[in-house]
């Protein structure tokens, strides 16, 4: 199967929207801090113009889904990323495996293909300042004005609300000693854990290397606990990670001397639980051990050293600590915060809540809300009427959904009759093992729908043999990769 039709199978299309005829609500307008001085434009406009802030998923095929239905070339389309490069973080956790076959090179792209391919521009600057009411976004490199615009930066980590008692320089030493590596900084974070995990094999490779995935509450003390609600980019990626770290002692003949031990405040894996459980259970008994209801009080990076708390013979709540050799700390996430910083309207994690049926935020219909940081609000389960869930940050959800936008704009922009939003898929793979000669993952089929009577998701774990993980999964997740990062970023 070549590429083009991998993803016409993948990505679900939908209808377009018609927005043209919408009010703007433009309240909460940040206050100018260059009001007062004379503006250096970037690029003078000339035409109508779209500017979009991400260069990740999100941002490209919403940009090039903008120029594919613009035949005429009437919308300028100007991305801007501050960072030359791109990584990608799906399927990145197979740098951990210890399968030579993934090299980081493979995890990192340019912009030049996607440019030629696809006709807009991408310029590397920085979002300053974003001035909605006169429509001009400020950079590091100029000032830029808009018609429409797309903002898809991503997530940040929020160890600030984690760890309220940990100073700047504490976070600091976190991010480099036990990343998180969950966000696309060129690779950085993943080649520490990498680094990590060699010295680790270069010490005699006898310990253990702890996990601990984002959590749903914090222990402030003993006595206190916190619920919290955070956003998590893709949320089988923790269980996937202890997955490969797994292949990796296998592959170096480390099994019975290392072992990987996940530290989870869920009392089970947060996403694709059956599965992961069965994984954990067939493939790595005795290398990944699960413990849920865990909760997290501190770290000691000198000590290298884990707090937590337990409780005692006599049922009374105690400190308790556990020492290890590598840890890979994934902190709770919340939406960029170029989101609030433009005045639009958020939800408890920071992302930008979003028109019914539409891509453009609720504070402004000129500026629309892409991937991770965009709220749709809560899905009902088609099956199920009492369970509900948010559409997952992750990259094929940010993919899809892109594609939509980018129609939806050009349509409004082209005065071109369109319908509102429909349907976008949200599947996820994990890899859970790989070697030359067999490749297993698991795949997790996600469908959001709307229609007048409300939004709803189906989901399904598909199985082959009674099995969550098999051989189609695991080739599939790469023909899913080599499909969308080739249509992203134009290497077909």
């Amino acid at each position: 199967m070549n590429r083009r039709n991998f993803l016409n199978l993948a990505a679900i299309s939908t209808a377009s929207l018609l927005g043209g005829c919408a009010s703007s609500s433009q309240t909460q307008t940040p206050q100018s801090a260059t009001e007062e001085k004379p503006l250096s434009f970037l690029k003078e406009k000339t035409k109508k113009r779209v500017v979009v802030v991400g260069g990740g998923f999100g941002g490209l095929n919403t940009a090039a889904a903008i120029c594919q239905n613009d035949p005429e070339h009437a919308i300028e389309v100007i991305v801007l990323e501050r960072n030359p490069l791109y990584f990608v973080c799906p399927m990145s956790n197979t740098l951990l495996s210890g399968d030579k076959r993934f090299a980081r090179d493979m995890f990192l792209f340019d912009y030049t293909d996607a440019q030629k391919e696809y006709g807009y521009e991408v310029v590397q600057a920085e979002v300053l300042e974003i001035e909605r009411a006169s429509k001009i976004v400020h950079t590091s490199r100029g000032a830029l004005a808009y018609d429409l615009l797309v903002l898809a930066p991503g997530i940040e980590y929020n160890y600030e609300a984690e760890f309220p008692h940990w100073s700047r320089e504490k976070i600091r030493r976190a991010k480099m000693e036990a990343p998180g590596g969950l966000i696309s900084d060129v690779g950085v974070e993943h080649a520490i854990l990498k680094k990590q995990l060699e010295a680790f094999k270069n010490n005699g490779g006898e310990g253990t290397i702890v996990i601990v995935p984002p959590r749903l509450s914090f222990v402030r003390d003993l006595q206190t606990t916190v619920p919290h609600t955070s956003l998590q980019r893709c949320t089988p990626a923790p269980y996937e990670r202890a997955c490969m770290i797994g292949n990796w002692i296998k592959s170096n003949n480390l099994t019975g001397k290392a072992k990987v031990l996940i530290l989870d405040n869920a009392v089970r894996p947060q996403g694709k639980a059956e599965a992961f459980e069965q994984v954990f259970k067939e493939l790595y008994q005795d290398i990944i051990e699960y413990r849920g209801g865990f909760d997290l009080m501190d770290v000691d990076f000198d000590k290298k050293e884990i707090t937590y708390r337990d409780v005692n013979d006599d049922a009374e709540y105690i400190k308790a600590t556990l020492a290890y050799d590598v840890l890979n700390l994934i902190p709770v996430q919340r939406a960029s915060s170029l989101i609030s910083k433009a005045g639009l309207k958020t939800n408890a994690w920071g992302g930008a809540v979003l028109a019914k049926r539409n891509f453009y935020s609720v504070s402004d219909d000129a500026i629309y809300v892409v991937g991770d940081s965009a709220f749709y609000g809560k899905a009902t389960d088609k099956n199920n009427p009492k369970k509900q869930a948010g559409v997952p940050a992750a990259a094929q959800t940010a993919y899809s959904s892109a594609i939509e936008a980018g129609r939806m704009i050009a349509n409004r922009l082209l005065g071109t009759h369109a319908k509102p939003l429909e349907v976008f898929s949200a599947s996820c793979f994990s890899m859970v093992q790989t070697d030359k000669n067999k490749q297993l993952g698991i795949a997790i089929e996600k469908t959001f729908t709307f229609d007048a009577t409300g939004f709803y998701f189906t989901e399904t774990i598909p199985q082959e043999e009674g099995k969550y993980y098999n051989e189609i999964a695991g080739v599939g997740i790469t023909s899913w990769f080599d499909a969308v990062t080739g249509a992203t970023f134009a290497r077909f």
